[in-house]
Parts: C-alpha cells; sequence; structure tokens
C-alpha cells in the first residue's frame, strides 16, 4: 500500500519506508513516506541483510533523501558513533537491543 494511502485510511499516521539505493528512497519520498530507513548500514547478523551502505554513502543519501533518515543495520553502541556526522534522524536496531536484554 503506497504511504499515502495509509495516511488517508489512518489519519496522523506516520508511514516510513524502507530503502537500501537513492532510486529507493526517491520512490518513498514520491510516494509520501514522512521518513525513511536506510538499511543494512552496517555489517549485519540478520539473514535477510544485504551488502553495507556505509557511512560514506549513508551521508549522501541522507542529504538527497529530503525527508528524516534513519540508519538500521548493524547499529550498536560502538558503530552508532560513526554516524554522529551524517545528519541521520535517528538509529534504529535490532542487534544493540537483543544484546542489551538478558535472556
Amino acid at each position: 500500500m503506497r504511504a499515502r494511502a495509509i495516511k488517508a485510511a489512518r489519519p496522523g499516521a506516520i508511514v516510513t519506508a524502507a530503502a537500501h539505493s537513492l532510486p529507493a528512497v526517491i520512490r518513498a519520498r514520491r510516494a509520501g513516506a514522512d521518513a525513511v530507513v536506510i538499511s543494512p548500514v552496517f555489517a549485519s547478523a540478520s539473514p535477510s541483510a544485504g551488502r553495507p551502505v556505509g557511512c560514506v554513502r549513508f551521508s549522501a543519501l541522507v542529504r538527497a533523501a529530503g525527508v528524516p533518515v534513519y540508519a538500521l543495520g548493524g547499529v550498536t553502541t560502538l558503530t552508532a558513533l560513526r554516524l554522529s556526522g551524517t545528519q541521520a534522524f535517528g538509529l534504529a536496531g535490532v542487534e544493540a537491543f537483543a544484546k542489551a536484554i538478558p535472556p
């Protein structure tokens, strides 16, 4: 479902879209997404993770996005520090939280 359709069905909803490249970021913005989650930024243990975009490319995607961008993929307390100059709107993670919560 496109972002605009979701917003019409659920007024006030904040819609995000996943993106792995500049064309995907542009499509998400044009579809009406409020924010984009770019993944993976760093190497990730997730079985669905592809090749990481890295800090330099991630920073370029943030500048080109035109909407707030969140970083996902391999984001931990250590790798998050490497994103401080990228103008990322926020961070998302799985590994960072899974390792912080005892079994």
